[in-house]
């Protein structure tokens, strides 16, 4: 069934059903939380329970039946009575109490039809449209015209739902409250945001707040073999960069990770040359300058697991708790060609990149520094060009 669905928040599926059993349903919810973590899969399911017509029902659970018609609808994201809320475009031309769609272009409109679709298949996929910055005015005042001249089908409820509510503008927020302080009858609104702080305090505390904690990682991994297909080990590199986020996760699918792993450690591996090595290793830094801050981030991602990996196996060689098991053999060439390496350096210059790569403007120099200190922590000179065979391997 769907709550089945999303990965993990037990307590928090449990916490809703039982609220629904015992007649308790609160008039607003913020789900906060990690991003990607399951807060609108949370939401929606909710939503669409609160429409199904048959609901599933023991003594201590409900689920929707998924086969009814309303069931349908909402898990197409076209229920009449579900309202999904997210930041858009700002129109070309605004008018006061006009629909937040009005002034979209025809390109726009298509392009959240296509999001939308994506939200429905996935309801971990977020939701992203060119200059959608923001929830605005608008889309809170064509709410609350719905709410004021419409009733909802069925004699069901209304579910507002507002994705990534922190995204409202002030004006927005402040128009929200006064639906908060007096919502219409058989009305439930649910926020969700992954960063709680930068709502109101006046909004949190009109809405039952539940926090949605990190999907665990033995779980994520889990998920990632059965839903996807991965190896054990794509699973368990993907797990480790995911830090707990379902959706993050499928991110990292789509980056080509191994192929990324192995241009880190081609940079390594010119940067560790006894001989001639700086030439090579400028010549990769150009190509690097090319590359999205994302694609930067997620190469120096990958040398820090495989750096700890060294250093892990270092202490314990028969470890099999790596990031990287099928680069064992490349590891343990590493540590015999560098017995004295100081890896908490290598590592430290590495983290230390990653923490300033979103505010380097030149990322080649900035690996340069990085790829050198990690020269210098293998012990080898990063001031003169040695003449010295060049190994086959690491």
């Amino acid at each position: 069934m769907a709550w089945n669905s999303i990965i993990g928040q037990e307590h928090l599926k449990r916490f809703l059903q039982r609220t629904l059993l015992q007649g308790r349903l609160h008039s607003a919810y913020c789900f906060w939380g990690p991003e990607g973590v399951g807060k609108d899969a949370l939401a929606l399911e909710f939503a669409k329970l609160l429409q199904c017509d048959s609901p599933r029902r023991t003594a201590d659970s409900i689920e929707a039946c998924d086969e009814c018609s309303h069931c349908r609808m909402a898990a197409r994201l076209e229920h009449p009575n579900i309202r999904l809320i997210f930041a858009l475009p700002a129109p070309a031309r605004r008018t006061d109490g006009a629909s937040a769609l009005l002034g979209l272009s025809d390109e726009q409109i298509a392009a959240l039809r296509e999001e939308l679709r994506r939200k429905a298949a996935n309801p971990y996929h977020n939701i992203t449209l060119p200059n959608a910055l923001q929830i605005h005015i608008a889309a809170i005042r064509d709410l609350q015209q719905t709410l004021a001249r419409s009733v909802p089908l069925h004699g069901r409820p209304w579910v507002i739902i507002l994705s990534e509510a922190d995204r409202m503008t002030l004006e927005a927020a402040n128009t929200l409250l006064k639906t908060l302080e007096e919502p219409p009858g058989r009305t439930l609104i649910l926020l969700t945001t992954s960063q709680r702080e930068q709502l109101p305090a006046t909004i949190l505390s009109r809405c039952q707040q539940l926090y949605c904690p990190p999907i665990p990682d033995e779980l994520l991994f889990q998920v990632l073999q059965e839903r996807h297909e991965l190896s054990p080990e794509h699973a368990r590199m993907v797990t480790a960069f995911a830090h707990g986020s379902y959706s993050r996760a499928l991110e990292f699918l789509q980056s080509e990770l191994p192929e990324l792993r192995t241009q880190a450690l081609q940079l390594l591996r010119t940067t560790l040359k006894p001989g001639h090595f700086r030439r090579e290793l400028l010549h990769l830094l150009e190509e690097l300058g090319a590359y999205e801050r994302n694609r930067a981030e997620l190469l120096l991602q990958l040398l820090l697991l495989w750096l700890r990996d060294a250093l892990l196996l270092r202490h314990a060689p028969d470890s099999t708790d790596l990031y990287n098991p099928d680069q064992r053999d490349t590891l343990q060439r590493f540590l015999e060609r560098f017995p004295h390496a100081d890896l908490a350096a290598m590592l430290e210059a590495v983290d230390s990149a990653l923490q300033g790569v979103r505010q380097y403007l030149q990322l080649p120099l900035l690996f340069a520094v990085t790829f050198l200190r990690c020269r210098a922590a293998a012990g080898l000179s990063v001031s003169t060009e040695l003449t010295h065979g060049v190994p086959a391997s690491l």
